[in-house]
């Protein structure tokens, strides 16, 4: 990378992080709660003395507020395909989206009795860009909505919970071997056709809408 690709990735960088304010403290708090692994473990280390973040081959960048919302080590196959077919990274999320898909594969394994349905999963949600004004636009720069219509067919749950600063609590996790987690801590999503795309209304999905309404 040249001098001055990597000057601008550096002012983009501090522009789009905050330093973080993880501690210790907070994430043993975690792990008494049930929500983190211990640190042996998890694989987990606080960001010491960076302005934004920079992980080492085989670690990812996620937020304390990602294990209050059901996120969790090794991260779900199905959360991983949802980042690859929107393509956006694990940091790019809201923790209130993390909510979003936690709930769906726990319906769906739980109370359907299957495995997590991505096309169920798209014909109630679809992805949205923030608004340009405040925030990063990495972390937390898309959020899951649910679709015009949905709202009276799906679980009646308050999704969007406000939260203060919550991008400032990031932490680093070690994924698994063979794990892939697409996290690319310099990366602004771009709206994609896959955001807001229908998938066919097939019988099968006709069946499984009916065990929500």
């Amino acid at each position: 990378m040249a001098k001055s690709d990597a000057k601008k990735r550096a002012e983009m960088m501090a522009k789009e992080w905050k330093k973080s304010r993880s501690n210790t403290r907070s994430l043993n708090d975690l792990v008494e709660k049930g929500l983190l692994h211990n640190q042996e473990l998890g694989g987990w280390k606080m960001p010491e003395g960076e302005s934004y973040p920079d992980p080492h081959a085989g670690e990812i960048v996620v937020f304390e507020d990602f294990f209050k919302r059901g996120f969790g080590i090794p991260v779900h196959p199905f959360l991983q395909g949802l980042l690859l077919y929107y393509e956006i990274g694990i940091c790019n999320l809201h923790p209130n989206s993390i909510l979003l898909v936690s709930t769906f594969i726990h319906l769906c394994e739980a109370y359907v009795g299957i495995e997590p349905h991505f096309d169920l999963f798209r014909y109630l949600f679809c992805l949205r860009k923030k608004g340009a004004v405040g925030g990063s636009k990495i972390a937390g720069g898309v959020y899951l909505n649910l679709r015009d219509g949905m709202k009276n067919r799906y679980l009646s749950c308050s999704w969007n919970t406000s939260l203060t600063e919550w991008y400032k609590k990031r932490v680093y996790i070690k994924e698994e071997p063979g794990s892939a987690t697409f996290c690319d801590v310099g990366y602004i999503p771009e709206k994609r056709v896959s955001w807001t795309d229908h998938p066919e209304f097939t019988r099968q999905l006709a069946d499984l809408m009916s065990l929500l309404d």
